[in-house]
This record gives C-alpha cells, sequence and structure tokens, in this order.
C-alpha cells in the first residue's frame, strides 16, 4: 500500500488541536487499531502512515544541515556533538515538563507522613488526613500522566536520531569508494545501523536523568536534613560511596562492551562471508572447519559478554540492595547518636530515599552508562564518516579548440599514477591514453596485470597520486562479477530509469535476453533473489550488460562480462552490442577480455603488465610483441583447421540462443521466499528450550530459589525497621533490634549479587546454545535454503536477533521476575498493615492480567511486523555494500537512498505504534495502582483506630513504589516475550532440515575408496523439485579412471547440474537412477564422505577473511613445506614469501588484496594439496588470461595426471587437449566423445561453438 493511501497518523490529529488533549493524555488516538489487534491479527496495511516529525527523509535533512556546517568549520566529524546541536531544542522542551513532574513526585512522602500523623493523633481532625489521602491520589495520578508523556516524547527523540543517522551513514555509504571501503568490513559497517545508531537511542531514555538526579538530590538532602538532622550525612555518605564504584564499574562495563563489539563484528563477518560462499563451503566440505572458527569467535564474544555481565551484575545488585544499605547507616547513625525516630519520620526518609535512590544510583548511571557506550558508537561512527569522501575525476562537457579531447567520451591520463591505498606505492604506474570519442579500446594482459584496476580509476574508484587525469561524459558500468539486487529483472535491467518499451526491447535482443525472458513464468517481472541466485551466471551477466546499455552514456567499461557465457553467444553479444556494428558504435567502449579473437576488431589496443601499459595501438602494433604474435598465430592455425573441418557440416540445428528450459526457470524464478512471522504467543518450547540450554531445570529452580530469598530478606528487613520504629523510647535503645536489621541487610547485600550474576551466566549459557544451534541449523542446511533467503535476511538474525538475546533478554527477564517478586512482596506488607486491601486487589489484579492478555496479544503481533519490516533494511544496506561502484556509476545514488528511506519508514510506522501501545497499556496499570494507592490512603483514615501507624507507614510506602512497579513488572513481562520474538527467530533456524545423510547414511565406503576415479551415470535424473521437469534426464555416463573429460553447452543445459548431482547439492528424493564411483553408489553414503573425496576449483574463487595458511589448510593437515610447494607450482611463492607475515598474511575481506587471477591460483593451491582422484573444474579459468589460464593446465597436466578430471569451459581451447567431450544440450548427453570424433563426425554444435570461438587463446 503506497503511503498516499495509508491512514494518516492520529497522533497528528490530535495533537492539531487543544479540543483534543484528552485524546493525547490518555492516549485515545489509538484506540481504533487497539480495537482491530484485540479482534484479529494485525497486518502492515492496518498501520498508520508515518508522522512527518518521524519521516526519514526529512529527519535526513534535518541533520544534514547541521552537519554539513559542521564539516566545514572543522576537519573531522564529531557525531555525538552534531547530534546535540541538532535535537537539543526538542529535548530542552521535553525537559521543561520534569519541574512539575519532579514536584508532584516529592510531595508524595510528606504526604504520607501528613496521614501517618493524622493516624498517631488521635486528637486529630478526620478531614485532614482525608485531604491528605485526596492530595496523594491527585499527586499519583498527576506523576503517572506526566511519567508517560515525557518517556514517550524522549524515546521518539531516539527513534528520530537513530533514523537520522542510519540515513546519513548509508548517504555516505554510497559515496566512498572502494578505496575507502577496502579499509572496513561488511559486517563493521552493518554494526554501525543496527547498533552503534541504536545507542543513541537508547541515550535518549535517561539524558534528562544526567541534571535532574542532582536537583534531587540536592532537594531531598534539604527535606530529610530538616527531618532528622545530622544523620541525614551518614545516609548520603553511603548513597555518594555508591556512585564512584558505579562509575568504576561502568567504565570496566565500557571496556569489555568495546571488546564484545570487536568479537560481535568478526563473528558478523565471518558469518557474512560464510552466507556468500555457501555452495563453496559444501563442496570443500569446510562446513566443520568454519563451525570451529565461528565457535571460537563465538568463545570470545560469549567470554567478554560475560565479563560485562558480571559488572551489570554488581551494579544491578548495588541498586536493589542500596536503600537497606541506606536505612542501616541513617537509622543505625540515629541509634548510636541516640536519637529517638518514629515511624512517620522514618518511612518519610525512607520514602524520599526510595525516590533519590532510582535517581542516583539507577537512573543517573544508567546515563552515565549510556552517555559512555553513545560516544564509543560516535567514535565507531566518526571513523566511518571521517573516511574520504568520493573523489571523482571530473567530467568536463564543454569544448575547446582541441575538440577530440573535449567531446564527451574522450579519455585523457598523462603520466597518471593510481593507487588503492594513498599510503602505499601506486598500482597503476604512469599511465598515458589518450582516447578519442567513440573508439573500441580492447585491454588485455595476464593475471594480475591491473586491468580490472584500470577501469576503476576511470571510474574514480582509485586514488590519483601522480599525473592528471580526465574523463569527459557519463559512464556506464558492467563489473566482472554481475551484481544483481533483490527485485524483478526489469528493476534490474531499468535501474531507476523509465521505461521505454521500444528501446527495452532493443537491448533485449542485442544482449540475446529474449527468449529467456519468453521461459520465466512472469517474464521480465520474475522476481530474483539477492545475487540473482535464480540465474544462471551467462544470464546475471547479460542483465548487467543490459542495465549498461540502457542507460545513456557516453563512455561504456565493460570488465569482462564476456567470459561468463559461451562462445556462440560471446561473438553475437560482441556483435550486436560492444562491435563498431552495434548498437553503440558511436560510444567510447572499454573492454577487459581475455578473448584475443576479438581484438583485430578494435580501433585501440592496451596490453597492460604489471600494472603498467607495455604496448598500446593497433592491434597490428601489438603483434610485434613475441607473445601477442606467438599467441595468435596459435589461434590463427586452430581456426584454420576447424573451418576447413566444418566446411563439410550441415547447418546448426541447435538454437544459438542462450536460453534455459522453462522447468529450471519456473523452479527457480520462485524460489526467494517472503519472510513470515509467526502469530500467536511464543512457543513454550522456546522457553523451555531457553532455560534448559545451560544447567536444566534444576538451575532454574535454584535460580527462582535465590530471587525469592533475596526479596524475602529484603522485605523482612524493612518489616524489622518496621517493627523496630513502633517501640517506645526505652524499647528502641535496646542492642537486638539493630544487630538484627544489620544481619538481615548484609544477607540482602549477598544474595543480592549472587542471584543477579548467576541470572545472567545461566541466561547467556542458553543464548549461546541458541545461537550455535542457529548457526548449525544455517551452516548444514541444504543449498536451497540458502536460494530461497537473502543474506540480509539471514545476517539480520545473527545480528539483530542475536544482540536482543544476548543484551536486551537477560535485562528485561531479571527485571521482570525481580520486579513481579517485588510486587509480590509489597502485597504482603500492604496486606498485613490494612488486611481489606486485599479486596481492592482482588478486582485490581483481574483486570491487570485481562489488560496484560489484550496487551500481548496486541504488542507481539506489532513486534513481529517490526521485526520482519526490518530484515529489508539490513538486506539493502549489505546488496548495496557490493554492488557501489554499480550504483555509483549509474548516478543511482539517489534513488538507493529514496529505497532505504522507504524501508525505514515501513520499520518506523511498527515500531512507532509498538512504542505507543506499550505507552498505553503503561498508563491504564499505573491508574489501577493510582486507585490501589487512593483507597489504601482512605481506608488507612477511615481504619485509623484500628490500625497501627508504623505498618500503614510501610504500606503506604509500599504503595508509592507500586505506582510504577506494578505496570514496570508487567510491561516487563510483555517486553521479555516480546524479546523471545528473538528466540523464537533464532530457534527457527535451528530447526532448518539438514542435508540428510550428512555424517552416516546406510552405507559405509572402502577406507581406502575411491582407488580409481571411475565415475558411472545410470539412467541419471535430475529434478529442483519434484512436480518439476527434470533438468538432466536419463544421463548414461562412464567416464573411466584418469581420463579428463571436457563439458560444454549452453547455459541451462545441464552443465552444472552435473557437478551438482556428483556433490549430490540437491535433494536426492528429486532424482532417478544412480551415480557410482569406483562402484560405490555414492546416494547411499554419507555427504561427508562423498565430498571428502571430491576436489573442485570453483568459477568465482572464495576466500575468507583469515589468513592464508587456514585459507589453504582449514584442517590443518600439512605441514609448511607442503604448502610451500602448493604455492610455488602454482608460481605464487615468490609473492607470499616477499609478505610481511608470509602464510600468516590476512586474506581481507572477500579476498580483495589479491586479484581475481591470484585468488584463482590460491583455490588452485588448495586443490593441490587435498588428496582426492576426482577433481572438478567449474570455468575456473573464465576469468582469467590464457597465460593463467596455461599455467593452470599444465599443472593439471602435471599434479593431476593420475586424476579423473572433469572440466566445464566455455573456451574450447581449455578442453580441446581432453580425452573426451561432453557436449550437454537440453538435460541430456548430446554427443560424447574426443574432440576429433566430434570434429569428423559433424556434431553441429561443437564445430558451431568452436568456429564461433575461433579457437579463444590469449597470451
Amino acid at each position: 500500500m503506497s503511503s498516499s493511501h495509508r491512514k494518516p497518523c492520529r497522533l497528528d490529529w490530535a495533537e492539531s488541536s487543544w479540543t483534543r488533549w484528552i485524546y493525547v493524555i490518555f492516549w485515545w488516538w489509538l484506540n481504533p487499531i487497539l480495537n482491530i489487534g484485540s479482534k484479529r491479527k494485525l497486518i502492515e496495511d492496518d498501520l498508520f502512515d508515518v508522522s512527518p516529525n518521524d519521516e526519514c527523509s526529512q529527519l535526513l535533512k534535518k541533520l544534514e544541515i547541521v552537519w554539513e556546517n559542521y564539516e566545514n568549520k572543522f576537519e573531522h566529524i564529531n557525531t555525538w556533538k552534531i547530534v546535540v546541536k541538532t535535537f537539543w531544542k526538542q529535548s530542552f522542551r521535553i525537559g521543561l515538563i520534569f519541574l512539575p513532574y519532579l514536584a508532584a513526585k516529592l510531595a508524595q512522602p510528606l504526604l504520607i507522613k501528613g496521614i501517618v500523623l493524622n493516624i498517631n493523633d488521635s486528637n486529630a481532625a478526620s478531614y485532614v488526613g482525608y485531604l491528605y489521602a485526596v492530595g496523594l491520589g491527585l499527586s499519583t495520578t498527576s506523576l503517572v500522566l506526566m511519567h508517560h508523556q515525557i518517556f514517550f516524547r524522549t524515546i521518539r527523540i531516539g527513534i528520530q536520531i537513530r533514523i537520522a543517522l542510519s540515513s546519513i551513514i548509508y548517504k555516505r555509504l554510497l559515496s566512498l569508494p572502494t578505496r575507502v571501503i577496502m579499509k572496513t568490513t561488511t559486517g563493521q559497517v552493518l554494526n554501525l545501523i543496527s547498533n552503534d545508531a541504536s545507542k543513541f537511542e537508547e541515550l535518549c531514555k535517561y539524558i534528562h536523568n544526567l541534571w535532574m538526579a542532582p536537583l534531587e538530590a540536592v532537594i531531598v538532602f534539604g527535606i530529610i536534613w530538616h527531618e532528622i538532622g545530622i544523620p541525614t550525612l551518614f545516609g548520603y555518605a553511603v548513597l555518594l560511596l555508591q556512585l564512584p564504584l558505579q562509575w568504576f564499574f561502568s567504565k570496566k562495563f565500557r571496556t569489555y562492551r568495546k571488546t564484545t563489539m570487536q568479537w560481535t563484528d568478526e563473528r558478523v563477518k565471518i558469518t557474512n562471508e560464510i552466507l556468500v560462499g555457501c555452495q563453496i563451503v559444501k563442496m570443500y566440505r569446510w562446513e566443520e572447519a568454519l563451525e570451529t572458527v565461528v565457535h571460537n569467535t563465538r568463545k570470545k564474544e560469549f567470554q567478554s559478554i560475560r565479563k560485562a555481565n558480571r559488572i551489570r551484575a554488581i551494579n544491578m545488585a548495588i541498586y536493589f540492595s542500596s536503600l537497606s544499605l541506606i536505612s542501616l547507616a541513617t537509622f543505625g547513625g540515629s541509634w548510636l547518636m541516640g536519637y529517638t525516630l518514629s515511624s512517620a519520620n522514618i518511612f518519610t526518609i525512607l520514602s524520599f530515599f526510595a525516590i533519590i535512590r532510582y535517581e542516583l544510583t539507577n537512573g543517573l548511571s544508567y546515563a552515565v552508562d549510556t552517555l559512555s557506550e553513545s560516544m564509543i558508537a560516535s567514535k565507531r561512527i566518526n571513523q566511518f564518516m571521517n573516511l574520504s569522501k568520493q573523489t571523482r575525476t571530473k567530467t568536463v562537457q564543454e569544448h575547446s579548440t582541441d575538440d577530440h579531447k573535449r567531446i564527451p567520451g574522450s579519455i585523457v591520463m598523462d603520466r597518471a599514477s593510481f593507487t588503492w591505498d594513498s599510503t602505499q606505492s601506486a598500482q597503476l604506474i604512469e599511465v598515458d591514453l589518450d582516447l578519442n570519442a567513440g573508439s573500441l579500446v580492447g585491454i588485455i594482459g595476464t593475471t594480475g596485470s591491473c586491468k580490472s584496476s584500470l577501469l576503476a580509476a576511470i571510474l574514480g574508484e582509485m586514488c590519483l597520486i601522480e599525473g592528471i587525469s580526465k574523463i569527459y561524459g557519463n559512464i556506464a558500468y558492467v563489473s566482472q562479477t554481475p551484481w544483481i539486487f533483490a527485485g524483478t529483472i526489469r528493476e534490474n535491467i531499468l535501474f531507476c530509469k523509465q521505461f521505454n518499451k521500444d528501446k527495452y526491447e532493443r537491448v533485449l535482443k542485442s544482449c540475446c535476453l529474449a527468449t529467456d525472458l519468453q521461459s520465466l513464468p512472469a517474464g521480465d517481472l520474475t522476481v530474483i533473489g539477492e545475487k540473482g541466485v535464480n540465474l544462471s551466471g551467462g544470464q546475471k551477466a547479460r542483465v548487467s550488460l543490459a542495465r549498461a546499455l540502457y542507460t545513456e552514456a557516453d563512455i561504456y567499461l565493460f570488465d569482462d562480462p564476456l567470459a561468463a557465457v559461451d562462445p556462440t553467444v560471446a561473438r553475437k553479444i560482441f556483435q550486436q552490442c560492444i562491435s563498431n556494428e552495434g548498437v553503440l558504435n558511436d560510444k567510447t567502449r572499454l573492454l577487459v577480455t581475455h578473448q584475443i579473437q576479438f581484438l583485430p576488431e578494435f580501433d585501440h589496443c592496451i596490453l597492460l603488465d604489471h600494472g603498467k601499459i607495455e604496448k598500446q595501438g593497433l592491434f597490428d602494433e601489438l603483434l610485434t610483441i613475441d607473445k601477442v604474435k606467438q599467441a595468435y598465430e596459435n589461434q590463427q592455425k586452430h581456426v584454420h583447421d576447424t573451418r576447413k573441418t566444418n566446411q563439410q557440416n550441415d547447418p546448426s540445428i541447435y538454437d544459438d540462443d542462450d536460453s534455459t528450459k522453462p522447468s529450471e526457470i519456473i523452479d527457480k524464478s520462485s524460489i526467494v521466499l517472503e519472510e513470515t512471522s509467526v502469530s500467536g504467543t511464543v512457543s513454550g518450547y522456546v522457553w523451555f528450550k531457553l532455560f534448559t540450554s545451560s544447567y536444566g531445570w534444576l538451575g532454574f529452580i535454584v535460580l527462582i530459589f535465590f530471587m525469592l530469598l533475596g526479596q524475602g530478606l529484603y522485605d523482612a528487613s524493612n518489616k524489622w525497621l518496621s517493627v523496630w520504629s513502633s517501640k517506645i523510647d526505652a524499647e528502641q535503645r535496646k542492642n537486638h533490634y539493630p544487630y538484627v536489621y544489620l544481619g538481615l541487610v548484609i544477607a540482602t547485600c549477598i544474595i543480592a549479587i549472587f542471584r543477579a550474576d548467576y541470572f545472567f551466566h545461566i541466561i547467556l549459557r542458553g543464548t549461546s546454545v541458541f545461537h550455535n544451534r542457529m548457526f548449525k541449523g544455517v551452516l548444514y542446511s541444504s543449498l536451497r535454503f540458502y536460494e530461497s533467503n537473502p543474506v540480509g535476511r539471514i545476517l539480520n538474525r545473527f545480528s539483530k536477533d542475536q544482540q536482543v538475546l544476548d543484551e536486551l533478554l537477560p535485562l528485561t527477564f531479571f527485571d521482570t521476575i525481580q520486579s513481579l517478586i517485588m510486587v509480590l512482596g509489597g502485597i504482603v506488607i500492604i496486606g498485613m498493615a490494612i488486611p481489606w486491601v486485599l479486596l481492592i486487589l482482588v478486582i485490581i489484579i483481574p483486570a491487570f492480567l485481562w489488560l496484560r492478555k489484550i496487551y500481548i496479544r496486541i504488542s507481539r503481533e506489532i513486534k513481529r511486523l517490526e521485526s520482519v519490516s526490518r530484515s529489508p533494511i539490513y538486506a539493502l544496506f549489505s546488496s548495496s555494500l557490493s554492488g557501489l561502484m554499480t550504483i555509483r556509476t549509474f548516478k543511482v545514488e539517489n534513488d538507493f537512498l529514496n529505497s532505504f528511506t522507504d524501508k525505514i519508514n515501513a520499520n518506523t510506522r511498527a515500531l512507532f505504534i509498538f512504542m505507543c501501545s506499550t505507552r498505553w497499556f503503561g498508563l491504564r496499570l499505573d491508574l489501577m495502582t493510582c486507585c490501589l494507592t487512593f483507597l489504601t490512603a482512605i481506608l488507612s483514615v477511615v481504619l485509623r483506630k484500628n490500625l497501627d501507624a508504623s505498618s500503614v507507614a510501610l504500606g503506604l510506602s509500599y504503595c508509592i513504589n507500586l505506582t510504577d512497579l506494578f505496570q514496570w513488572a508487567v510491561r516487563q513481562s510483555a517486553e521479555t516475550e516480546n524479546d523471545m520474538i528473538s528466540a523464537e527467530r533464532i530457534d527457527e533456524y535451528s530447526h532448518i532440515p539438514a542435508e540428510p545423510g550428512f555424517y552416516k547414511d546406510e552405507l559405509e565406503p572402502p577406507s581406502n575408496w575411491p582407488t580409481e576415479g571411475r565415475i558411472e551415470f545410470n539412467e541419471y535424473k535430475l529434478s529442483y523439485r519434484s512436480e518439476l521437469e527434470p533438468v538432466l534426464k536419463d544421463i548414461n555416463l562412464i567416464i573411466e579412471p584418469h581420463n579428463h573429460i571436457g563439458i560444454i553447452g549452453r547455459t541451462g543445459a545441464g552443465k552444472s547440474s552435473i557437478f551438482q548431482a556428483l556433490f549430490r547439492l540437491i535433494d536426492k528424493s528429486t532424482t532417478n537412477g544412480r551415480i557410482f564411483i569406483d562402484g560405490v553408489d555414492i546416494s547411499r553414503i554419507s555427504l561427508n564422505d562423498l565430498r571428502s573425496i571430491l576436489n573442485i576449483i570453483p568459477q568465482s574463487p572464495v576466500l575468507f577473511s583469515n589468513t592464508l595458511r587456514y585459507n589453504l589448510d582449514p584442517f590443518n593437515q600439512f605441514t609448511d613445506g607442503q604448502l610451500w610447494d602448493a604455492l610455488e607450482a602454482v608460481q605464487l611463492k615468490k609473492k607470499i614469501n616477499n609478505l610481511k607475515d608470509k602464510l600468516n598474511t590476512q586474506i581481507a575481506e572477500y579476498g580483495s588484496n589479491f586479484s581475481v587471477g591470484e585468488c584463482q591460483l590460491i583455490c588452485v593451491a588448495r586443490a593441490i594439496l587435498k588428496p582426492s582422484k576426482i577433481l572438478l573444474i567449474d570455468e575456473a579459468t573464465a576469468h582469467v588470461d590464457t597465460k593463467t589460464d596455461g599455467l593452470i593446465q599444465q599443472i593439471l597436466r602435471e599434479k593431476f595426471s593420475t586424476h579423473t578430471i572433469l572440466t566445464i569451459a566455455h573456451r574450447l581451447n581449455t578442453v580441446m587437449d581432453s580425452d573426451k567431450i561432453v557436449i550437454m544440450n537440453d538435460g541430456i548427453i548430446a554427443e560424447y566423445g574426443t574432440p576429433r570424433e566430434l570434429l569428423i563426425v559433424k556434431n553441429e554444435l561443437f564445430t558451431d561453438m568452436n568456429v564461433d570461438e575461433e579457437f579463444v587463446t590469449y597470451l
């Protein structure tokens, strides 16, 4: 539903006129949506539209004005100061309400004193007592009404700050060049919006305690001094002594929190890498190794959280015990000084100390904690925001006398040197370019020669450290790894541009996409998942290419997109799109390629070698370089032989279009699932698992015992104080009264510390078990799970939901249990003082429970809506991070920012209603306790002749505490259940069905299996789902030991499905037939056994953020000598040996500190190390130059001569020396034979592909 059709926020309506103030004060404006929620499950369309005051783009503009002014004045950003300057006026206005709020709060103990004195004085007029009782009722009610307005508005400011910060962080992210982003990680950036921005939201809840607590302390000191004089100092001494203790503990807490955040960042980063590389993880059988890495990281995170929680437990115990300690010091000091205190004095003083106790040891402590955490968060945000802004090469439009350099499309570089890091030496060295508009330029070079870096330099992604670089005109860019975002195919192609049907259809035809889209059930409106998980590699490349063609640009940069498609399609795309006869013939085009057959058609060719231009000019000029000439001559010889054979062949009977069969597409087009939310109460099973995950039910029973014991000791000490104060002077002087009180207070303190620490420990152990089970569930799940769920959605559970379990749930849960027990203790004390109050409770408690039932039902659904609406924010953030170069090049930053603000607003709608419903509920609970307090006070006056004054004083002091405590207990219980939604979401992932038979199946292979490497497919069929047509059909194939088999065919022909079948990545329930390896049916053995004997070199290299040693040998199976031998075999030993840390060199995120070719060679070294009889190669040379391709082929011949090798390839020269070639078409084996046999028998597909490619070779 669009925002224009949403119901406007009723709060704005209520606040727009003073005549509707009652709707605001009593939250009646919220009633319509609560009525709906009480009758049925709330859905997103039921929610009010976001208020203009909370609208993301408006808040961003507000913050940006101050931010830009600050940046203009100061060199470095200070987020904290900027936030204060932006929002201080709103906060100041709320602060003014605290003054009458404080007056009403301080009036309560004085009114209680009046009632007690009235009871003590039998001659006093009753109406005076009634006046005090009415005054107590009015002050309590006004206090409650102000309380909920104040905290709603402070929290609302906090949410606005978080929204504004998240938006400006995202906006800055869109402007940061790749060279800057390389300095951070996905986990760190994601934590900025998921955790750090939220710290400001928490701060706003307590910020006013920083000034209100000292003011209250001074006023209360004066009142108590007036009551008892010098003993006031004893109580305040204990009170003030707690402050440095708490600040000391807060400092330690911040230290542990900072460490925790570092380990959290690391855990989230590793998890993100695993999710991105999930298929390779399964093929390598790295689940156990990565599980160990994540568990070790989590263990360190756990230890840090445990230390922080221990500090937190001491702080909470100090708060719980502080009133008893203050009372002991005050009244014990009075006893030592010989003072006699009345019950009126004692419980008035006790009530005042209770007020100041909260403000100083709790409110002020929270304020200091959140202030310090916000400052830590501010520093983290500062580090990100202070990163260099995007400094693009200036686009020049004007003309001059040197017209060919000034018209759009020209590129001029004069001795330009570029680097990815300004602190390092140049990677591109003294580049000289003078490219005319409309030129077709080819860029070639070996792996690591900085071809992609040259395109990045033109895009302005690298840092120009020397020389001149001028780019004239707009740029379109096709990345080497196609970037696809979650959305329809049309949205990915249009990329925020207006739809033009004629232009769109021309683009689809030029990119050979028309046939593919016709096969899709929803055509180009088919939704594709994040990273294009339901598209083939070739389709993703062509969608990315179509996006570039659809935009209007002067310069087109193509980073080897033709490597992802087969030779026939590559030729068609080149001719229709890129060549001088194509649709871009009047544009400047730069193509990085390893396919040398296209180079004679280029206007200009550039040969790069280690960051320098070795040669440039016409292709004929490059032929003066021996290696180019030799490669080209080899190519020409093969083309001549192939064409000669092909003259005898009939025309091709195969469709040239790179299309995918409908059966495969239908399965995959519906593969991405919507995130669902479970309705109803959080399952009792989830609660059960959380409690029993650590020490079982016995541990929980022990915990409840100590919680009750602590409260019992606290209430007993207060009751003893009441008994003590009721005695006459001589009796009060007896020694046993203070000594018993001393013993009770000490016991209370000890139990308070123990129970808090034990509670946090038992819950943290449970949440860690939940994390480990979730991680294991995700890690060992089938590949379909990863394809069905965007990375951002899964990562949300490992970041935000896990944070709720680690940080928020222990606090809210402890608060719930402690508050409920305190309420129970309060009821007992009040009932003992005035038994008739129990009749009032008989009415109030059912009303409480009825309200709680309504609130739980509504808030739970709203909380789930909020959780579900939060996931797309992280998904977009994560997706944008991987596609920054594309987003900036196409200048769609504003469009993506608008999409981000829309998702923030969707989340705000749910969060706003959740926050307001909490206040609606809390107000009604508090008003009930106001009634309880008022009626208790009235009954005290009515029954004053039959009541003990000291008991009444104690009971009334408990009553005013119950005003907050009762609703807090019920509300915290509801909040605990809401927090448990995160536990439910995490538990859901722990039940993801694992790949069947991972560790054990019906058959255990021989210990030395396989001995030869013979593979046999017997009537084998494979479907992605049981209801769909097979993508592999009746495959019968025998691969003899030690044979090298090439597998070719168009995209969607079933090539990759053969590898998926061998690795059993598809559930065997959707397969028929059998596959044998050395006579063993692989469907009957465990996946662990199967994948351990298969070796693979993937198409896209996957490296993890760990040491090079770990990436080569995650199980620590090999010696350093073996690792160096493997690196030497792939010619990387010299490079690695020159690095400072050698084998312990840290691999950056996604292997970004190595070139793509070097990453691929590391994967080859990894394959060399793994003892296996069977090696699968999945287009491993698609993105490397032919020299590296040749090196890999040489390694295969030398190191894998006794292995059975299956190679999927688009380059025919990669498989032309194979023993046999399998040609796949439409899920069947079209032909199988030696290369020569396939040429002789006139196989049209083989010869057609062979001629089209002109036998690709390069260098």
